[in-house]
C-alpha cells in the first residue's frame, strides 16, 4: 500500500467520527500531530491494557474513544465500514475470529474485525491489531518511560500474558454464573440480548453494501462469534467452567508471586505481565469476584499484590479515572457511594445517547 493510500484509510476513518471531546490528543503531541493514533473504548478490556501502557510510558497519542454499542437505530463506531477496512490492515492474514471460547486473543482465536483497540503508527505506517502486540509494539518502538518488557524477563513476561488472554474475560461480562449473578445490576440488565442487537445491526449493514464488497466476509465472520457467544453464555455448563477457571486464574498469579519476594508479578521490576495482571483483576474485583484472594488465606499474595497495583499512577489515570471506563458496582466502595453515582449518571446525562458505551 502507498503512503497516499495509507493516508486516505486513515482519514476516512477518521472522517467517520466527527469532531468531539472523545476525540482528542492525550499528553503533549508535536504541532504537526501524534505519532500514534489509538481506537479504543471508555469501559473495553483490551483499551485498559493499552491506555495503562500509554500512560505508563509517557507516550503522546491521538485517543479516539469510540462508542461501541448498537442502541437504537446508532451504529457503533467499530463497526462502520471505514473502521474496519482500517483495522484489516492490520491482520496480517489472519483468519477471522467465527467460533466462540469465552477469550478474546488474536492469537488464538482469529481476528475480530470490529472491536477495538487498534493503534495506528504514522511514523511506520503499520495498523496493529490486538492488545497484546499494540502493548508490545508501543514498548519497543519507543523509549520513553518504563522499559517494560526488558530482555532478561521477556520469555517470563510472554508466558504470563499468554495466561491472562487465556482467560474467559468476555464471557463472565457477558453471562451470569449459574450459582449466582454478581454482576452489576446496571450491567446485567445492559448486556441482556446485546449479541441479537449485534447481529441485527451488521446484517442491517451488509444490507446496504455492494454484494461483492469484501468487508461482507469481515462483517459475516463477526455474527457468527456473536451467535456462538450467545450460545456459550446461555448454556450453564460453559458458564461454570468459564467462572471456574477465573478462579484457577489467581491460582496462577498467587503461584508465581510464591517464587520470589518481590512486589510484583516477577520480581523487583514492574513489567508489562503487571500492567496485565491489574487491568484483569480490577475487572474482576468490578464483577465481584474480588473474595476469589479476599476471602482466601491461600491467595494472600494476590491480596497485597493489588493493593500496589491499583494504586499505580498509570493505571489510576487510564482507567479508574478514565471517563466511563466503569459504571457504579457495589463491589468496589469508592464506585458505591450516592455521591459517586450521582458523578456517572450526571455525565451520562451529557452525552447524545447514554446507552452508547458497553463493557468489551
Amino acid at each position: 500500500m502507498t503512503t497516499t493510500d495509507f493516508k486516505s484509510v486513515i482519514r476516512a476513518a477518521n472522517q467517520q467520527l466527527g469532531n468531539n471531546r472523545r476525540n482528542r490528543d492525550i499528553g503533549r503531541c508535536p504541532p504537526e500531530g501524534p505519532r500514534f493514533e489509538l481506537y479504543h473504548s471508555a469501559p473495553s478490556l483490551c483499551s485498559h491494557k493499552v491506555r495503562t501502557v500509554l500512560a505508563e510510558k509517557d507516550i503522546p497519542y491521538r485517543s479516539h474513544d469510540l462508542n461501541i454499542m448498537p442502541a437504537g437505530k446508532s451504529i457503533p463506531e467499530n463497526y462502520r465500514p471505514t473502521y474496519v477496512r482500517m483495522r484489516l490492515l492490520g491482520g496480517d492474514d489472519k483468519g477471522y475470529a467465527t467460533g466462540y471460547t469465552g477469550q478474546s486473543s488474536v492469537t488464538s482465536e482469529g481476528l475480530d474485525p470490529c472491536v477495538v483497540p487498534t493503534l495506528v503508527d504514522h511514523e511506520k505506517e503499520r495498523v496493529i491489531v490486538d492488545s497484546s502486540r499494540i502493548c508490545n509494539y508501543l514498548d519497543s518502538e519507543t523509549s520513553t518511560g518504563t522499559q517494560l518488557v526488558p530482555d532478561h524477563l521477556a520469555d517470563e513476561i510472554a508466558a504470563q500474558i499468554d495466561t491472562i488472554d487465556r482467560a474467559p474475560h468476555v464471557a463472565i461480562l457477558y453471562g451470569a454464573n449459574p450459582a449466582g449473578d454478581r454482576r452489576p445490576r446496571g450491567l446485567q440488565i445492559g448486556i441482556t440480548g446485546v449479541q441479537d442487537k449485534k447481529i441485527r445491526t451488521l446484517n442491517a449493514m451488509i444490507a446496504e453494501l455492494a454484494p461483492d464488497d469484501p468487508i461482507i466476509e469481515a462483517y459475516k465472520s463477526k455474527i457468527s462469534k456473536e451467535a456462538g457467544s450467545r450460545t456459550f453464555v446461555g448454556d450453564p455448563d460453559s458458564m461454570r467452567r468459564a467462572y471456574a477457571e477465573m478462579e484457577a486464574h489467581a491460582d496462577a498469579l498467587e503461584a508465581k508471586l510464591a517464587t520470589h519476594d518481590g512486589p510484583w508479578a516477577l520480581g523487583k521490576d514492574y513489567t508489562m505481565a503487571d500492567i496485565m495482571w491489574t487491568v484483569s483483576l480490577y475487572r474482576l474485583k468490578w464483577l465481584g469476584l474480588a473474595d476469589t484472594w479476599e476471602s482466601s488465606d491461600k491467595r494472600s499474595r494476590v491480596a497485597t499484590y493489588v493493593e500496589r497495583a491499583f494504586q499505580r499512577p498509570s493505571f489510576q489515570f487510564a482507567v479508574i479515572n478514565w471517563p466511563f471506563a466503569y459504571a457504579p458496582s457495589p463491589h468496589v466502595e469508592e464506585m458505591d457511594t450516592f455521591g459517586a453515582k450521582l458523578r456517572f449518571f450526571g455525565q451520562l446525562l451529557t452525552r447524545r445517547n447514554w446507552l452508547e458505551y458497553h463493557f468489551g
